[in-house]
């Protein structure tokens, strides 16, 4: 639930995994927040 109130959307697998190898370490904060930003709706 935390997932998608921080996404805005229903978290998806991906989503989960870079969440998971954020906090393993795998991931920096960088690529998590870029992946989050491709998640949000795009506004021409």
């Amino acid at each position: 639930m935390l997932i998608a109130i921080w996404t805005g959307k229903k978290p998806t697998l991906r989503t989960y995994e870079m969440i998971c190898f954020y906090f393993c370490g795998m991931a920096d904060e960088d690529e998590l927040m870029a992946h989050i930003e491709k998640l949000k709706p795009q506004t021409a």
